[in-house]
């Protein structure tokens, strides 16, 4: 499969029903080694696809959990993302953004708490 671009990629592992470790793979392969997923808002992209419908999308909300757990992209572009959101019409997706925040936040904290034990 030939991908044109990062959007098109998701939607591809979406349609196929990647497992959350087989995209990690596949997205590898597909872009660049110099570019990172941060450059490449991965964040944003994930974000933005996994909440087309009128409720969150769980297997692309899987892929950014994973892309987080696996350090492929940043706390802060996660955050960034997240407060690009600016339609409240739909309570589920809301209440999704508000529970990774949650999860982020706190991801953050253990984080920098484990960084100033070991400074």
């Amino acid at each position: 499969m030939k991908v044109v671009n990062l959007k098109q990629a998701i939607l591809q592992a979406w349609k196929e029903r990647w497992s959350d470790y087989q995209w990690a793979i596949n997205m590898k392969k597909f872009f660049p080694k110099g570019a990172t997923w941060d450059i490449l808002n991965l964040a944003d992209a994930l974000l933005e696809q996994a909440m087309i419908g009128p409720s969150p999308n769980p297997l692309i909300l899987s892929y950014l959990k994973y892309a987080i757990s696996s350090q492929m992209v940043s706390y802060s572009s996660v955050l960034t993302a997240i407060s690009k959101f600016d339609d409240f019409s739909r309570d589920l997706c809301v209440q999704s953004r508000i529970s990774l925040t949650s999860e982020e936040l706190s991801r953050c904290r253990v984080c920098i708490y484990v960084h100033i034990i070991f400074l």
